[in-house]
């Protein structure tokens, strides 16, 4: 799970990093997008490992919280 966060996280980091080197805004723009869907990512992995567990409730919350995040984007999108 935390590989998810963890590999997200680095890469984003290294494509704002060469957005600046190279003063082109494409990778910055990459960087960010990718620094956003870090999250809903780690969320689907983990509603994955949960449903593979069995543990019902925690699936249940997790597509809650899975929801909320792809209606946040959605809303933002549409702004």
């Amino acid at each position: 799970m935390e590989v998810a966060l963890t590999a997200g996280v680095a890469v984003s980091g290294l494509l704002l990093v060469a957005g600046l080197l190279l003063g082109s805004p494409a990778p910055m723009w990459w960087g960010v997008l990718l620094l956003i869907a870090t999250p809903v990512l780690r969320v689907l992995v983990v509603t994955i490992g949960l449903v593979l567990d069995h543990d019902w409730p925690f699936v249940g919350v997790s597509l809650f919280v899975l929801g909320v995040l792809l209606s946040s984007a959605y809303v933002s999108g549409r702004l």
